[in-house]
């Protein structure tokens, strides 16, 4: 992609999306790479395998979980970004936000990996994707206000499905943050459910308007 110039006060930020988008890539790459190090084997000995293998299943389920969350976040990253085509400063800001909580998972995965019955542990996990989902919802507000500046050639409506979609999954994660101190088990199940019924709704919702703007155009 080209070179993004705006200008404001007669002084010009110049952002090259190419490389915006290498570093969105690089920093998912890592943190994937980086949520396997905490399935380490035992240091004592084959004698405990058995029995630290049963004990890492926790483990082995918060980074499959974790896993999958950032692979969607990326997915979404890419499917959604296509619609960006100039930016400024707020956009590159709250970008380099979004990526600040994506580095966090990691730490929030090992921490309830370790600890996965307890409830601040769980909160934490919920808090960092949620803070990363409440960033993601302000990021694609902002462009759907300014359509005209940052996504012209983007249907408005599905802007605003976007933005919804981030609303009702940071609902969620806020949400789960209360479960932690309720039950962990409800807790976990949020994690999985709330995502992933929000994305069918939001499937439903683009297909509805794929129809309805098929239907318009062999109208005329």
């Amino acid at each position: 992609m080209g070179f993004i110039h705006v200008d404001a006060d007669k002084t010009s930020d110049t952002f090259n999306m190419g490389r915006l988008n290498a570093l969105i890539d690089g920093v998912f790459a890592i943190t994937v790479t980086l949520l396997v190090l905490e399935l380490r084997p035992p240091e004592s000995g084959l004698a405990d395998l058995g029995k630290f293998l049963a004990g890492m299943l926790p483990r082995l389920y918060i980074y499959i979980l974790a896993f999958y969350s950032i692979a969607n976040h990326w997915i979404v990253q890419q499917r959604t970004f296509r619609h960006i085509t100039s930016g400024d400063s707020q956009i590159l800001w709250l970008t380099m936000l979004n990526l600040l909580f994506i580095t966090l998972m990691p730490a929030s995965t090992a921490l309830v990996g370790r600890y996965p019955g307890d409830s601040l542990a769980l909160a934490c996990f919920s808090a960092n994707s949620f803070f990363h989902a409440l960033v993601s919802w302000i990021f694609w507000t902002y462009v759907a206000r300014n359509q005209e500046k940052f996504a012209a050639g983007s249907e408005s409506r599905l802007l605003a499905i976007t933005v919804r979609v981030w609303l009702f999954i940071s609902i969620g994660w806020l949400l789960s943050i209360l479960f932690g101190f309720i039950n962990r088990y409800l807790t976990y199940a949020s994690w999985v459910l709330w995502p992933n019924l929000v994305a069918a709704w939001a499937a439903r919702r683009r297909r509805l308007l794929m129809v309805e703007m098929s239907d318009l155009a062999e109208g005329q």
